[in-house]
């Protein structure tokens, strides 16, 4: 039986889960009796994999308006060489 997908578990490790399953639909893999387990498998992987993309966008926001500030700061100063 396949690994179930876990809140903690890495971003990686759910989407190999997705792939995998993926792959053994398209290969006519899954019986008919595994199917709904395995997709309920899947939505745990999906929503795990959401949150994480969720999360990492609004880190690389935040660190963008860092970036801005900083820029910001360079961009105010007054340059030496000019009198």
């Amino acid at each position: 039986m396949p690994q179930a997908a876990k809140k903690d578990a890495s971003f990686e490790k759910n989407y190999q889960l997705l792939e995998k399953l993926s792959n053994e639909l398209q290969e006519n893999k899954v019986s008919i009796d595994e199917l709904v387990p395995r997709i309920k498998e899947a939505l745990g992987a999906i929503k795990v994999c959401k949150n994480v993309l969720k999360q990492t966008k609004s880190q690389l926001i935040e660190i963008g308006k860092e970036f801005e500030e900083i820029e910001a700061e360079f961009d105010t100063e007054e340059d030496p060489t000019e009198e």
